[in-house]
Protein backbone atom coordinates (compact mmCIF):
# COMPACT_ATOMS: atom_id res chain seq x y z
CA UNK A 1 0.00 0.00 0.00
CA UNK A 2 1.05 3.52 -0.88
CA UNK A 3 0.57 6.63 1.35
CA UNK A 4 1.08 9.91 -0.31
CA UNK A 5 1.84 12.64 2.93
CA UNK A 6 1.73 16.35 2.11
CA UNK A 7 3.88 18.41 3.66
CA UNK A 8 1.70 22.01 4.79
CA UNK A 9 3.66 25.31 5.01
CA UNK A 10 3.39 27.32 7.48
CA UNK A 11 1.44 30.59 6.28
CA UNK A 12 1.76 32.86 9.37
CA UNK A 13 3.91 36.18 8.90
CA UNK A 14 6.51 37.57 11.16
CA UNK A 15 5.02 39.83 13.52
CA UNK A 16 6.65 43.56 14.46
CA UNK A 17 6.28 45.64 16.58
CA UNK A 18 8.26 48.94 16.34
CA UNK A 19 9.27 50.73 19.20
CA UNK A 20 10.89 53.74 18.38
CA UNK A 21 10.07 56.37 17.35
CA UNK A 22 6.44 55.97 18.43
CA UNK A 23 3.49 56.55 15.71
CA UNK A 24 2.52 60.26 15.26
CA UNK A 25 5.87 61.55 17.37
CA UNK A 26 7.89 64.45 17.13
CA UNK A 27 11.48 63.70 17.26
CA UNK A 28 13.85 66.57 17.63
CA UNK A 29 16.86 65.45 15.96
CA UNK A 30 20.04 66.84 16.98
CA UNK A 31 22.43 64.27 15.21
CA UNK A 32 20.47 60.89 15.02
CA UNK A 33 16.95 58.94 15.46
CA UNK A 34 16.98 55.86 17.41
CA UNK A 35 15.40 52.91 15.90
CA UNK A 36 13.72 49.95 18.21
CA UNK A 37 12.12 47.22 16.81
CA UNK A 38 11.35 43.56 17.69
CA UNK A 39 10.08 40.87 14.66
CA UNK A 40 9.22 37.33 16.18
CA UNK A 41 8.72 34.42 13.58
CA UNK A 42 9.60 30.54 14.38
CA UNK A 43 11.03 30.48 10.77
CA UNK A 44 12.41 34.66 10.64
CA UNK A 45 15.21 34.29 7.68
CA UNK A 46 15.55 38.42 7.01
CA UNK A 47 14.59 41.33 8.30
CA UNK A 48 14.11 45.36 6.00
CA UNK A 49 14.20 48.68 7.36
CA UNK A 50 13.56 51.78 4.90
CA UNK A 51 13.48 55.45 6.84
CA UNK A 52 12.25 57.90 4.47
CA UNK A 53 10.68 61.58 4.05
CA UNK A 54 6.64 61.05 3.07
CA UNK A 55 6.59 63.92 1.15
CA UNK A 56 9.85 63.50 -1.54
CA UNK A 57 9.88 60.15 -0.82
CA UNK A 58 14.09 60.40 -0.63
CA UNK A 59 15.22 57.48 1.52
CA UNK A 60 17.56 58.65 4.21
CA UNK A 61 18.13 55.08 5.49
CA UNK A 62 17.97 51.29 4.44
CA UNK A 63 19.15 48.20 5.80
CA UNK A 64 18.71 44.56 5.13
CA UNK A 65 19.89 41.50 6.77
CA UNK A 66 19.79 37.78 7.11
CA UNK A 67 19.31 36.72 10.88
CA UNK A 68 19.44 33.46 13.16
CA UNK A 69 17.25 33.90 15.44
CA UNK A 70 13.23 33.39 16.07
CA UNK A 71 13.17 36.93 18.22
CA UNK A 72 15.11 39.53 16.62
CA UNK A 73 15.96 42.67 19.03
CA UNK A 74 17.12 46.15 16.63
CA UNK A 75 18.41 48.82 18.00
CA UNK A 76 20.52 51.42 16.62
CA UNK A 77 21.10 55.12 16.40
CA UNK A 78 20.67 56.46 12.71
CA UNK A 79 22.56 59.19 11.63
CA UNK A 80 21.58 61.32 8.37
CA UNK A 81 21.76 65.32 7.52
CA UNK A 82 17.91 66.72 7.73
CA UNK A 83 17.56 69.95 5.74
CA UNK A 84 14.32 71.14 7.09
CA UNK A 85 11.18 70.15 9.70
CA UNK A 86 9.20 67.05 7.57
CA UNK A 87 7.28 64.10 7.98
CA UNK A 88 8.77 60.70 8.08
CA UNK A 89 8.42 57.12 7.55
CA UNK A 90 9.61 54.15 8.62
CA UNK A 91 9.10 50.61 7.18
CA UNK A 92 9.67 47.49 8.55
CA UNK A 93 9.74 44.18 7.21
CA UNK A 94 10.35 40.43 8.19
CA UNK A 95 10.69 37.92 5.97
CA UNK A 96 10.43 34.07 7.16
CA UNK A 97 11.83 31.05 5.46
CA UNK A 98 8.18 30.08 3.91
CA UNK A 99 8.11 33.37 2.16
CA UNK A 100 5.89 35.30 4.51
CA UNK A 101 6.67 38.69 5.07
CA UNK A 102 5.33 40.60 8.03
CA UNK A 103 5.04 44.69 7.49
CA UNK A 104 4.84 47.98 10.00
CA UNK A 105 5.61 51.21 9.51
CA UNK A 106 4.49 54.36 10.49
CA UNK A 107 4.93 58.22 10.05
CA UNK A 108 6.49 60.49 12.95
CA UNK A 109 7.32 64.34 12.75
CA UNK A 110 11.06 65.22 12.51
CA UNK A 111 11.77 68.19 14.05
CA UNK A 112 15.46 69.85 13.17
Amino acid sequence: MFFLSCKKWETSAPVINIVSPIIADTVFMQDSIFLHFNIKDKNLQSYKIILFNQYTKKIWYKEEANVTSADFNFSKKIFFELQADTTAYVNVLGVDKNGNTGVAGHAFYLKK
